[in-house]
């Protein structure tokens, strides 16, 4: 490096002051001792302040886990809850159509053996109408064949053969309840 006479002037201008001398340098040492007091000082508080928080925060941590932990095991307990609710639920409704079905089932059998029963009832209605009818239309032509029978008699034949026909009648009506109390 060479030196110039300007900058050794100014070197030995500077030379000549002493560091110690300079204000500057004892602003900044007085600067930097209250910066190392405040620290100090205010080091303590900081530091506890700070171990304070720390200790807050861990606690905070530590509360969130167990509020996470109790929340996991709410959790767990209400899909339990909700499984067995559910497994309820499920066994309720097929009990309830299991029970449908057997209404509908005996509803079923009673609407067929009161149909069957009134096919019967109607069935022996419809017999004893027809056995009705069978009597009348019998009894009907009993009387008609009586008629037509007296009317035929009464003006074929004469008196004789009146009572001669009316004896044999007679006499086949003795044979028929002589046969019914033999029998």
């Amino acid at each position: 490096m060479i030196i110039t006479p300007a900058y050794a002037s100014t070197t030995h201008t500077a030379m000549e002051h002493s560091l110690f001398q300079d204000p500057t340098f004892w602003v900044g040492v007085a600067f930097f001792i209250t910066v190392i007091t405040l620290i100090k000082l205010a080091g303590k508080a900081v530091l506890s302040y700070l171990d304070a928080r720390a200790e807050k925060i861990s606690n905070q941590l530590k509360e969130a886990k167990e509020l996470r932990q109790k929340a996991q095991e709410m959790l767990m307990e209400y899909k339990e809850r909700y499984n067995k609710i559910e497994l309820e639920r499920a066994r309720s409704i097929k009990e309830a159509e299991d029970h449908a079905r057997q209404l509908k089932e005996n509803i079923r059998q009673d609407f067929e053996t009161k149909i069957h029963n009134q096919e019967l009832v109607a069935q022996q209605r419809l017999e004893r109408a027809k056995q009705e009818t069978m009597e009348e239309i019998r009894d009907l032509a009993i009387r008609l064949t009586i008629q037509t029978t007296e009317q035929l008699l009464l003006e074929k034949l004469s008196a004789d053969k009146d009572q001669r026909l009316i004896n044999d009648a007679i006499d086949s009506l003795e044979e028929c309840f002589s046969s019914d109390k033999a029998a």
